[in-house]
């Protein structure tokens, strides 16, 4: 008995060594952050929704009906005497600077994948320069990242586009494979925090550089993202809370407007209208305005 619990010892400690000899989980050297704060703010109801009603004096209404029988309606108003949108100033423009000026070096990672339970990653990307495949399992939720658009490392910007989906394995009934459904695949082991690379050369520095680089940042902002990842989740449950208890209006939609200037709307009183009010605006800006030789207050 003591015989079989030695070699049961042994067995399981030579896989234990045998993984962590196969993954990478030791951080890497490389200084690796997220300059931009993480806070979320707190989740404000958006203002109540004030229904458009339709207008009184409408020029011209239009109903129309959908095949569910929904109303919308659709009025044309009277002319709109408010005064047009001033052209904006013309900024002068700075001499050009002729001296040469380096462009900021910015490194782009693209990646996709799956996640299997939030806590193993399977990532696939493709070599920077000669464009080859890669995939990697990862021994963490990489889907921690997602939010996070840019990073540095090394004194050089990242900036990362991610996209995954989450895969739930715990729970879920098995059910036998059959003809027309294919079996599911196992998660793959992985020691926690560790990466190993699945297709793709893993000596080649350049190729494994945007995971080394995504993985670096999970290690380092670890705490961080954790607390992002909470902070998200209570505000998507505070926001669907909201939506649960105010659902949208149920009333028919209303569409107006109000022509102006240059409108192929307006009628020719229209036109004279807004000349008329214009001009009383211009008026009264010069009885307003100081004149000249007065005392400034």
């Amino acid at each position: 008995m003591q015989s079989l619990v030695l070699t049961l010892f042994f067995s399981t400690l030579s896989l234990s060594v045998l993984l962590r000899a196969e993954d990478s989980p030791l951080p890497s050297a490389a200084d690796t952050y997220i300059p931009e704060t993480l806070e979320v703010p707190a989740f404000v109801p958006p203002p109540p929704f004030v229904p458009k009603v339709p207008l009184a004096d409408a020029e011209a209404t239009i109903i129309l009906r959908d095949e569910s029988g929904l109303a919308t309606t659709l009025q044309r108003g009277q002319a709109s005497m408010a005064p047009d949108i001033p052209e904006p100033e013309p900024v002068s423009e700075p001499a050009p600077v002729l001296r040469e000026r380096p462009l900021p070096q910015i490194i782009t990672i693209n990646m996709s994948g799956v996640i299997y339970d939030h806590h193993v990653s399977v990532v696939t990307w493709r070599h920077p320069v000669t464009e080859q495949a890669y995939q990697a399992v990862l021994g963490f939720d990489v889907g921690l990242l997602s939010p996070i658009g840019e990073f540095v490392r090394d004194g050089v910007t990242h900036r990362s586009f991610l996209q995954f989906s989450n895969f739930a394995t715990i729970g879920l009934p098995k059910r036998q494979p059959t003809a027309r459904r294919r079996p599911v695949s196992p998660v793959p082991e992985i020691v926690p925090d560790g990466y190993r690379i699945l297709q793709g050369d893993p000596t080649d520095t350049i190729g494994i550089q945007p995971l080394l680089a995504l993985r670096d940042l999970f290690l380092a902002e670890k705490p961080r993202l954790q607390k992002l990842s909470e902070d998200l989740a209570v505000y998507r449950q505070e926001s669907q809370a909201w939506a649960d208890a105010h659902p949208a209006p149920t009333e028919a939609p209303v569409f107006w407007f109000k022509p102006h200037r240059n409108s192929r709307y307006l009628t020719p009183q229209d036109k004279s209208d807004q000349h008329q009010a214009a001009t009383e605006r211009a008026e009264n800006a010069q009885q307003i305005a100081p004149q000249e030789g007065e005392a400034q207050p």
